[in-house]
């Protein structure tokens, strides 16, 4: 399987393979190195006739093969991008067998990438015709560090200049989604306008925190005894669209949980890797770093306690026993009484 640093050579070398399979969370690095390769390989002014995109479960065998045997026009190479077809997650499929060996003989001046969002680790032998015949790139969360160094380098091309410990925060605001940061990036690029430096006060005036983000503030918060700061980001969090007091109950309650098993899988010193497995979906190992420094701060019996009555006041809610916004006033005051 390749990384997606060693596609980034294959781009600046030109010596592209004819056929790749794409996969993984990281949907917006994805599709970056799609218009890479095509910018690499097609030219724009014949793109109409050279790149083809075909998307979704109800494309067929024959839809595939009309485009993968098809002929450049006006160039010497051509590009078809076939993205959540399912095919290869069922290699009983009636398309499965009659498409892979159309995928054994790729004409040399083709370059077909298939790509899906999501796919079960369980089917990787269907993909047995990548691995014989072209590539497999697997496109993960990007981890904290990752995320610094593209953050800095695409402000130095803007003509802006961060301190690593601003970059480390926005990133942390923003969460695990490149998406996310690239969109955050761009408001603070417009917010700051002409001027070079960004600052810490630029990024926290501009940067919308992520959910998660707001809920480890609230835990560290708590852990510390602000009770003025836990209440403040529990109050933007109920007030907001997507987070209504009874999911906020749910995400603090869920999270007592989370503390708890790692707190109890870390004393039987499994390493972070490890205990990303525990979770679904899985937390990427960073996260689970932040959650083992986090659950230093409170007892096992705190967190058991804490998980319970999250539980207790969740069915409170749902049974009409209790309002909603009472209920997660009332668990954060119980939370603070570590």
């Amino acid at each position: 399987m390749m990384e997606p640093k060693d596609l980034d050579k294959q781009i600046s070398s030109k010596k592209l393979a004819k056929l790749y399979f794409f996969y993984g969370e990281e949907q917006f690095l994805l599709e970056n190195k799609l218009k890479a390769i095509r910018k690499q390989l097609i030219d724009k002014d014949f793109e109409e006739f050279n790149y083809t995109r075909l998307h979704g479960k109800k494309l067929s065998y024959k839809d595939i093969e009309t485009e993968v045997l098809s002929v450049p026009f006006m160039s010497d190479r051509k590009m078809v991008v076939i993205s959540d077809c399912g095919i290869f997650g069922n290699a009983k499929g009636k398309d499965f067998a009659p498409l892979c060996q159309l995928l054994s003989d790729v004409p040399d001046y083709m370059t077909v990438i298939f790509t899906e969002q999501e796919f079960d680790k369980k089917k990787e032998k269907n993909l047995d015709v990548f691995q014989k015949n072209g590539e497999i790139v697997k496109f993960s969360p990007l981890s904290p560090k990752q995320l610094e160094l593209w953050l800095e380098k695409s402000f130095e091309e803007n003509g802006k200049r961060v301190l690593s410990s601003d970059l480390a925060r926005m990133v942390e605001l923003c969460g695990q989604s490149m998406a996310m940061v690239h969109t955050e990036f761009n408001k603070v690029l417009n917010y700051v306008g002409d001027r070079e430096k960004i600052t810490a006060e630029d990024i926290t005036s501009v940067v919308s925190k992520t959910t998660d983000a707001r809920i480890f503030d609230i835990i560290d918060n708590i852990a510390e005894g602000r009770t003025k700061n836990v209440f403040e980001e529990l109050s933007v969090l109920c007030a907001s669209s997507k987070d209504s007091s009874s999911t906020v109950l749910s995400l603090l309650s869920s999270r007592m949980g989370e503390l708890l098993m790692v707190k109890q899988l870390y004393e039987d010193r499994l390493p972070a890797e490890k205990i990303a497995e525990y979770f679904e979906p899985r937390r990427h190992p960073f996260v689970v770093k932040k959650l083992t420094e986090q659950s230093r701060h409170f007892s096992t019996g705190y967190l058991k306690k804490m998980t319970l009555k999250g539980a207790e006041y969740t069915y409170a809610v749902r049974s009409g026993l209790i309002n909603k916004d009472l209920a997660v006033e009332m668990y954060t005051a119980e939370l603070l009484k570590k």
